[in-house]
């Protein structure tokens, strides 16, 4: 195909693309970048490629829909079950048995996996299965398995659970005899078994805010984000990669694909060398180290006529000043936190609350400091912290019910926001908190309620401005969500409005 868009319009699409969606498509890619604006232009009814450019690049950028058309139309959906099989080798053979035991022998029968960009959801399903395949006793744990994508219309293509002949190319017949449905047409469905261990979400890698608790993505044991960084610029794939180191535990995992970079760009993480795969390590930062010793030199110097030694005057010893430790600031403890220094930040933090025992925000950021090391136990206990002296701080029980969420708890976590919407009705958070667990538990017209409610809050706002609440999650962003998320599930209920 040859080009028929002027390069000025392919260069500012190119970019208009990559702000909003981050797909960065460079000149050497402008054709694919064309051919996939011409399909998404067919699809949204407009009468050329050239005239749908220029609204997009003039209207103020795509809207929703017309960035779900774009992201369908630019991004490519090709996958199948245990993609790049080393991978999964050295997940299977090494990472997750020795995750397990390192648990078992803790007594913390819990794992959290991220499937990044997981396209129609073949990847998650992958790692569901597996995790059944090593963990006999799987009803005793509790597995977290969040698998994200910029495009929407894969997530609803990965939530059906439906798959034909050509995503099971090099699968072992029995596994897909153990684990799906024949269904008619040569299509299987996944088994139900299976799909509940798999959570699907929308999530913006270049845009969305993470890790956060708010969203899943913190305290992650394990990450895949494979074929992906690819489609990003340099500047957007180190950010991407950083964040992504933040979302891991220590001692977490990440598994890209060998084509997503070289190794320079992942150098907050440490490779791990396995055959035929390309993973990375989230090594603990070592211990500062302690000062050097002076170093003293010696010279020989040979007198003229030896100098007897004057005898040693009387001299007082000074009085012994204790000197105090400067407290620890909050600014310092919170950009230690921006910058997933969680370890160091616990540290200034507990110092810091050594001399001042009542201080909510200090304790309220040390309990996301534990929630973001996967310390949930302790996370909880800070939170709990500040609601034996403040029963009445709604952000301490809106972070104590995501902390219960993630434990698995949607009982009590349901409990604890139902006490911070009713100390902070107009909490944007709490409101999306109620939603997004109203979503998961099937009671859709609770969800859309919160949803309904998110927008008239957001009402007056502009667009670009961040929500501190959400990790930085812009108005605009949420916006978007939250109307989506009401119109899809009003589709879902028949068409209610």
């Amino acid at each position: 195909m040859n080009r028929t868009l002027p390069d000025n319009l392919l260069a500012a699409m190119s970019d208009r693309l990559s702000a909003s969606i981050g797909l960065y498509f460079p000149a050497d890619r402008w054709t694919d970048m064309e051919r996939g604006l011409e399909r998404a232009a067919v699809e949204l009814g407009y009468p050329s490629t050239l005239a749908a450019v220029q609204h997009w690049l003039t209207a103020g950028g795509p809207d929703r829909a017309q960035l779900e058309a774009l992201a369908g139309q630019l991004t490519v959906g090709e996958t199948y079950f245990f993609r790049e099989p080393k991978s999964f080798e050295a997940l299977g053979r090494k990472i997750l048995p020795d995750l397990i035991a390192e648990r078992r022998a803790k007594g913390l029968l819990s794992l959290r996996i991220w499937s990044a960009a997981c396209c129609t959801g073949e990847e998650a399903y992958s790692l569901a299965m597996l995790l059944d395949t090593l963990l006999p006793d799987r009803a005793d744990w509790t597995v977290t398995l969040l698998a994200t994508d910029v495009n929407p219309r894969f997530l609803r293509r990965a939530a059906e659970g439906v798959y034909g002949e050509w995503s099971f190319r090099g699968v072992d017949p029995a596994l897909r005899a153990r684990y799906f449905t024949s269904l008619p047409g040569g299509r299987y469905r996944i088994s139900p078994d299976i799909a509940r261990m798999v959570t699907f979400s929308y999530h913006n890698l270049v845009d969305d805010p993470y890790p956060a608790l708010e969203s899943n993505t913190n305290a992650m044991d394990v990450i895949l984000c494979r074929n992906v960084l690819m489609y990003f610029n340099g500047a957007q794939a180190n950010r991407v990669v950083r964040r992504l180191a933040r979302s891991l535990v220590d001692n977490g995992w990440l598994l890209p694909s060998s084509v997503d970079g070289a190794p320079p760009m992942f150098a907050p993480l440490t490779f791990v060398p396995f055959e035929g795969a390309t993973v990375y390590r989230k090594l603990p930062l070592p211990a500062h180290a302690a000062p050097p010793a002076p170093v003293t030199q010696h010279f020989s110097i040979l007198p003229l006529a030896p100098v007897p030694e004057p005898a040693p005057l009387p001299v007082a010893a000074p009085p012994t000043v204790a000197v105090k430790p400067p407290v620890p600031s909050l600014d310092h403890c919170r950009s230690l936190y921006d910058q997933g220094r969680y370890g160091e930040a616990v540290e200034q933090l507990e110092a810091r609350l050594a001399f001042a025992p009542a201080d909510d925000a200090a304790m309220l950021l040390l309990a996301r400091s534990y929630a973001n090391q996967g310390r949930l136990a302790e996370a909880a206990h800070w939170c709990q912290g500040v609601l034996d002296h403040n029963r009445v701080s709604a952000e301490a029980h809106h972070l104590l019910a995501m902390i219960q969420q993630e434990r698995g708890d949607a009982a009590a976590a349901a409990a604890s926001l139902q006490r911070a919407l009713f100390l902070a009705p107009q909490s944007i958070a709490t409101h999306l908190a109620m939603a997004n667990l109203a979503r998961n538990e099937g009671r859709m017209r609770d969800a859309r309620k919160h949803y309904r409610n998110i927008m008239g809050l957001l009402e007056g706002h502009r667009p670009e401005e961040i929500l501190p609440d959400l990790e930085g999650m812009t108005v605009g962003r949420l916006m978007d969500v939250a109307a989506h998320a009401h119109a899809a599930l009003g589709q879902a209920m028949g068409g209610e409005f």
